[in-house]
């Protein structure tokens, strides 16, 4: 799966005088993009356990989705596909094991572990913390089959070897197949810095085992008390005991890490004698979370196979586990930007041609005219030109001035422009800086455009055609949002698109070879029962209007967007 796009976008709200360093900012975190390379593995789960739990009930014995096109809007109402229920916590006083097998992979079973006394040594933890520990030689444990010499331990009720990951993003399905490998005995947002008496993280390592116990953690911002403990044995073996737990939203499972499937199961329930080789957990909310691929399937059974992405709107309220929207990309066949080559057109519903699925969340969000800002500097266009520009966008590295590839053109997650990286306003993020004497440099514009870089990975034009560009080194805050007026200092690093193309190689196809035009579908979602309201369609359909234009202009007339609505017959 793609490289490095783990984000949950944090839009920021700056306060700031013309002195005021950007680390200085009062920030106010306001998640809405939630793109992220391992998003469409999380969402297969999802939809797969999904579908199995309906056949299961026989709640589901053939797809009753009201499909209608008004229009170019494609109206779909729920028939019990779309809407995935709460699954509440039922693991308090329970234990799993995870026995490793012969030929790699592990068996989940029930067990009769308990949370042992003997906890060993608390450890200082902060809020979104980690530890690192060395195992001790003589244990040798193995996790998916490889020996591991060190051990991260997180404040977040989760274990992780390679390499820490202690971000303060969503504690969820995606984050934990993605990035290093993690044993997730209680994966949420906890904060062992704010229990009291004897509550604490502890660890207790021998050459057998080692113990760690997250006792009497309450989640961050709360005073519920969580008490749970994993073991990793000599042999392999993984156990979780659980004790006490008030929370009621977690991810428990394992992942062998950098992405790759995962399975969901119920703990309590029979469990499958199979042997797990990729990811396994439990996802425990208590909200009703979205079936995104029901979304999709559903629709190209009556619309014809012939988009590049599909943009989606709810007509109700619906959290998307803290994000305002985000982008799963299903295809990416496009080499020299960042991201590998991968196909999951099928789970989709598509036969190889869909690459995008945008999910721009609750219609009633957005403002009637989707030209008027309302996150930041983004109005309803600049959030679909981020969401939809995902596809292609921000993963490139370009080679220092010492030979080495480098990041530091990219912000969050590295799947964003930098604070820092003069994007001339890209809608990808960045700012357009204004340079002045000494190292001072101002923020004179934002997420009004593609850039031309951007318009390079997009395949709209060549590598001759994009001109040497710049981002202020010693960026202190390269996950901020964009912001006009904002003031930095650092000196200016010059790029140009030939240092691109040495660490990415050049694209593939390039720009006289790859498309200039784009076919979109818009899809607006109504709830079980609720066909949406003339006024309700009459919105997106101003979105989808308006979005042909604003593609042209913000593409400087190189691309082109088509929204016309196709059936399949």
């Amino acid at each position: 799966m793609p490289r490095t796009c783990r984000h949950a976008f944090a839009l920021m709200t700056l306060t700031l005088t013309l002195a005021a360093p950007l680390a200085a900012r009062t920030v106010l975190d306001h998640p809405w993009c939630g793109t992220r390379p391992s998003l469409f593995a999380a969402q297969a789960a999802i939809h797969n356990d999904h579908q199995r739990r309906q056949i299961e009930s026989r709640s589901q014995t053939g797809s009753l989705v009201q499909t209608e096109r008004v229009g170019d809007v494609a109206v779909l109402v729920d028939d019990g596909s779309f809407l995935v229920q709460p699954n509440p916590l039922d693991l308090g006083s329970f234990a799993i094991q995870y026995t490793p097998q012969k030929k790699g992979g592990y068996v989940a079973s029930a067990s009769s572990a308990v949370v042992e006394d003997n906890l060993g040594e608390r450890i200082s933890l902060s809020d979104d913390d980690s530890r690192q520990l060395k195992l001790p030689k003589k244990l040798r444990f193995r996790f998916f089959g490889k020996v591991q010499t060190r051990l991260f331990v997180h404040s977040d009720g989760n274990l992780t070897f390679s390499s820490a990951d202690a971000a303060s993003t969503a504690r969820d399905l995606a984050r934990l197949i993605s990035g290093p490998p993690r044993i997730a005995p209680f994966f949420s947002d906890l904060d062992p810095e704010s229990a009291t008496g004897d509550g604490g993280v502890y660890v207790l390592i021998s050459d057998k085992k080692v113990v760690v116990t997250w006792r009497d953690v309450p989640e961050f911002g709360g005073s519920n008390r969580n008490t749970f403990q994993t073991v990793l044995y000599s042999d392999g073996r993984i156990t979780f005991a659980f004790g006490a737990l008030q929370a009621s939203e977690a991810v428990v499972g394992l992942a062998p890490g950098n992405g790759g499937s995962v399975q969901l199961i119920d703990y309590t329930a029979a469990l499958p004698s199979s042997v797990f080789k990729s990811g396994l957990a439990e996802r425990f909310a208590t909200t009703r979370s979205f079936d995104h691929l029901a979304v999709a399937r559903a629709f190209f059974r009556e619309f014809a196979d012939v988009y590049d992405h599909l943009i989606v709107f709810l007509d109700f309220p619906l959290s998307l586990e803290g994000a305002f929207a985000f982008e799963s990309t299903v295809k990416n066949d496009v080499r020299g930007i960042g991201q590998p080559v991968f196909d999951n057109t099928a789970q989709a519903g598509s036969h190889g041609r869909l690459r995008s699925f945008v999910q721009m969340g609750t219609l009633s969000r957005y403002p009637d005219n989707p030209e008027t800002e309302l996150l930041g500097t983004n109005s309803t266009l600049d959030v679909l030109g981020q969401e939809a520009g995902h596809r292609w966008l921000s993963f490139l590295f370009f080679v220092d001035g010492n030979g080495a590839p480098s990041n530091s053109l990219l912000g969050r997650d590295e799947s964003h422009w930098s604070f820092c990286h003069n994007s001339l306003a890209s809608d990808m993020e960045g700012n357009e800086w204004q340079e002045s004497a000494g190292n001072r440099f101002t923020s004179v514009g934002a997420t009004s455009r593609y850039s031309p870089l951007d318009q390079y990975a997009m395949g709209l034009i060549g590598p001759g055609d994009v001109p040497p560009f710049y981002l202020v080194g010693d960026c202190v805050s390269p996950s901020a949002a964009p912001a006009v007026g904002a003031i930095i200092q650092g000196p200016r690093i010059d790029v140009t698109i030939d240092q691109i193309l040495a660490a990415e190689g050049p694209r593939v196809p390039d720009f006289r070879k790859a498309p200039h035009a784009f076919d979109m579908a818009f899809i607006l979602v109504g709830e079980a029962g609720r066909f949406p309201s003339d006024e309700s369609i009459a919105k997106v359909d101003r979105i989808r209007a308006a979005w042909e234009t604003y593609f042209a202009a913000v593409t400087d007339g190189n691309g082109a967007v088509r929204t016309e609505l196709k059936t399949r017959h």
